[in-house]
């Protein structure tokens, strides 16, 4: 093997051209595949450092919604699950509040993740610094401890190797840092501080407040059915001996590693994969292309070896060691690609966006991402290699040393093969080019598809009112009150509103309701995407009042509640009849009886979710009747929006210094946060594309080159009985269009196969878009004519008297 790869280095040596060629072309299909598996690897297979991570398990309560339903759970019944159940050796309980850092400067917004104090051994993960938090420290009044995240103890303390024991100011409440967590704790996502979650013994007893969520880790050998199974008896008993609380909830077990990752990120990362598998899969082709050229070149080698005795086994050996001699070499410089490529991949990518992203700050060329880059190379060499060394041995013997050095022309069989890869070429880069041109224009369609709202003019940023200062529904709404008053005061605003969903954000809560004088089935209501927003929140979006009111001054917390529901709902739950003057009941299957509210007006649909545009049942409450602590501001303003941050700032700490605002940018920028995974895996796509119609090209010059060269004795008879240079030029031309048309053909196939999954991640796309696909077959059409036009000119140009004195 060492003689080998040593003839193998001084063979790709004497061949300089190739060599060069086919280096470039696999450290471009290695590199790639290895930069996207690294990010696959770090977002998705293994977004935290945790051991046994397939064990750990969230675990949520389910109404039979729909299998995306998302429930948070009760204190009592997660203490019950714990209590009762076998299948679990730790079961944790946590929530997220967001929080404001004060007492160091300008009051900064942080996100408070409360835990009972078992959850990090849970997750068996150990705190980088310190120590985590102790069980007589998840009582009230005695949980006055915090553990920083490593990220937000990087950013906001330097990193200060001291930061344990020091105290830090959280809502105007002093607590001390006992320890920070390592970098592999990214989850659960966006937490800056993780405080302990202390219930008083009225929320233990609470089964209507359904605000935590739950993780546990499976005892060994328990699947994640069997959990399921006795979770769900747990959850039957606890439906028959609380039916007022319980009735219709039932319990979900699914591995945490699916609740991380969600539905898209997924599909984003697997489709980049699968894009790039399928530029290796071109790389490979036009590899077996450019061997299989130059083994007919060295039939006369081959011969010249069997004559003297060598066996077919041993010289196919030496070829496909050549092959994948080659293949590491790219892989080699493959490597030095992908951590270029990861590099821009992380720097390009906003801090504000990458927090959402777990695994994010841990992408980079590990163990894992090496050997994957040195199967594909192995892979590659014996793919490319295998059919061209077989061919490459298939000589005549007496004919390969009776024609001496004379180069050799291909069989038909040698031709053939090179047709295959050529079309093989073709048809992946119509594929992937068909796919890349659906993904952009769905993200052309995503992007601009809030442009009514002229989100260009519109700032946006959060709030979040904390509990302690503003713990009763008057004060918040005089806070609402107020602060919109000021902002709408100030020079260059047109309108302010709050609201606790924008359009085409997070999609918004969806809330259980009755309807008077409607019955239902024990434990079954109707549901509907329920948001809390200011009076002026309607003309601020363009939301038009169809009939009935909007909300006016008149309504307050002392005057009956009202809700004003959208087109949508009142066709669906009032067919036929006009919803205004009904009244509804939210909440209802939590049992918290909240006060009924009257139908006020009926309003125009709003798509809350960019994923899916369908409109929603929605309902709006007055934000001065039921306000809430955690809200959007939305300013519309003329001119640089931008440029009222700093005056909003001034004005909103004039009212109370400890309130941080958190996200401020104008409301394109937030449609482009909530898209930018997905604009990430589009351009992509994109440059798969691009470099995949370049190899196609590429693929297409070779074979008519080679063939003008094998075919240049014909060419000269055929001139010098009179062809004309047209009939040749469109001899050639006719070949390459067969080549073309065939993968095109076959290419269309496979790219309707992507067209569906990508209309799976983009709402709109049309799988058969037939712009789409004409587009693309025209483009590809001319990449081929451009690719066959020189060797067809240089057949047209070839000297007959020259042609025949070779030979």
């Amino acid at each position: 093997m060492a003689g080998d790869v040593r003839f193998a280095l001084r063979q790709l040596i004497k061949s300089p051209g190739f060599t060069i060629t086919a280096l470039l072309t696999l450290m471009i299909g290695i590199g790639v595949n290895a930069a996207v598996f690294s990010v696959l690897d770090a977002i998705v297979l293994r977004p935290m450092a945790v051991p046994d991570l397939q064990r750990v398990m969230t675990v949520e309560e389910d109404r039979g919604r729909s299998k995306f339903a998302y429930e948070w759970i009760t204190a009592p019944n997660f203490r019950d699950w714990k209590q009762q159940n076998h299948v679990f050796e730790d079961l944790s309980m946590w929530r997220q509040d967001g929080m404001s850092l004060t007492g160091a400067g300008d009051a900064a917004h942080v996100t408070a993740t409360r835990v009972t104090a078992d959850l990090f051994h849970t997750l068996r993960i150990e705190p980088f610094m310190g120590r985590a938090f102790r069980a007589d420290e998840a009582q009230p009044g005695h949980d006055a401890e915090v553990v920083l995240s490593y990220t937000f103890w990087k950013t906001q303390f330097a990193g200060d190797p001291q930061i344990v024991g020091k105290k830090i100011e959280l809502d105007q409440r002093a607590y001390t840092v006992v320890g920070v967590m390592p970098m592999a704790l990214v989850w659960p996502t966006l937490s800056d501080v993780y405080l302990p979650l202390a219930l008083t013994p009225q929320q233990w007893e609470d089964r209507a407040a359904h605000l935590y969520q739950g993780v546990g880790r499976l005892r060994a050998g328990v699947t994640a059915h069997e959990a399921q199974a006795e979770m769900k008896g747990i959850a039957d008993r606890l439906q028959k001996m609380y039916p007022a609380t319980n009735l219709g909830w039932s319990v979900k077990v699914e591995p945490l590693l699916d609740n991380i990752n969600g539905d898209l990120t997924p599909l984003y990362t697997k489709l980049m994969l699968g894009g790039t598998l399928f530029v290796l899969l071109i790389v490979c082709a036009n590899v077996a292309n450019l061997q299989l050229a130059r083994g007919i070149a060295r039939r006369p080698e081959m011969a010249m070896r069997s004559a003297l005795g060598a066996p077919r086994k041993r010289l196919l050996q030496q070829m496909l060691t050549e092959n994948v001699v080659l293949s590491l070499i790219g892989a080699l410089g493959g490597v030095l690609l992908a951590e270029v490529y990861l590099h821009f991949t992380l720097v390009s990518m906003p801090a504000r966006v990458a927090r959402f992203i777990a695994g994010w700050y841990t992408i980079h060329l590990n163990t894992r991402a090496l050997v994957f880059s040195l199967t594909l190379a192995v892979a590659a060499g014996l793919v490319a290699g295998l059919a061209p060394a077989l061919q490459a041995l298939r000589v005549s013997l007496v004919g390969e040393l009776k024609s001496g050095s004379r180069t050799g022309t291909g069989s038909g069989k040698a031709h053939r093969l090179r047709n295959v890869f050529a079309t093989a070429q073709i048809a992946l880069a119509v594929a992937l080019v068909a796919g890349a041109a659906l993904m952009s224009k769905g993200m052309w369609s995503t992007l601009h598809f809030a442009d009514r709202y002229n989100p260009k003019q519109i700032l946006t940023f959060l709030m979040t009112l904390p509990e302690p200062r503003y713990g009763t529904p008057q004060q918040q709404a005089d806070w609402y009150a107020q602060s919109l008053d000021k902002i709408q005061a100030l020079p260059g605003v047109r309108r302010a509103a709050v609201t606790t969903t924008m359009p085409y954000g997070d999609g918004g809560w969806t809330d259980d309701f009755r309807i008077e004088g409607k019955p239902l089935a024990p434990g079954k209501f109707d549901s509907a995407a329920r948001m809390s927003v200011s009076a002026s929140f309607f003309d601020t979006f363009q939301i038009p009042i169809l009939s009935g009111r909007g909300f006016n001054a008149s309504d307050g917390l002392h005057t009956e509640p009202v809700v004003i529901v959208s087109h949508k709902l009142a066709e669906l739950y009032f067919p036929g009849e006009d919803p205004l003057g009904r009244r509804i009941q939210m909440e209802a299957a939590s049992n918290r009886h909240e006060p009924w509210a009257r139908i006020a007006g009926v309003c125009g649909d709003a798509a809350f979710e960019w994923v899916d545009q369908t409109p929603r049942p929605a309902m709006y409450l007055d934000m001065a009747q039921m306000p809430m602590l955690n809200v959007h501001y939305v300013v519309v303003g003329n001119g640089d929006v931008t440029a009222l941050a700093a005056p909003i700032r001034k004005t909103l700490a004039g009212l109370d210094s400890a309130l941080p605002l958190d996200l401020v940018q104008t409301y394109e920028q937030y449609l482009r946060d909530s898209t930018l995974g997905l604009m990430y895996a589009a351009v992509m796509l994109a440059i798969d594309a691009g470099i995949a119609l370049l190899l196609a090209a590429i693929g297409i010059f070779g074979v008519m080159a080679n063939l003008v060269a094998e075919r240049r004795r014909e060419i000269g008879v055929r001139l010098a009985l009179g062809a004309r240079q047209e009939d040749v030029l469109a001899m050639i031309l006719r070949r390459a269009a067969v080549l073309a048309g065939t993968g095109m053909a076959l290419g269309l196939l496979l790219a309707v196969a992507l067209a569906r999954g990508i209309a799976m991640l983009l709402y709109g796309v049309k799988p058969g878009d037939p712009v789409v696909y004409a587009g693309v077959v025209g483009a590809i059409a001319l990449a081929a004519l451009v690719a066959s036009w020189v060797p067809a000119r240089r057949a047209a140009g070839v000297d007959p008297m020259q042609a025949l004195r070779e030979e």
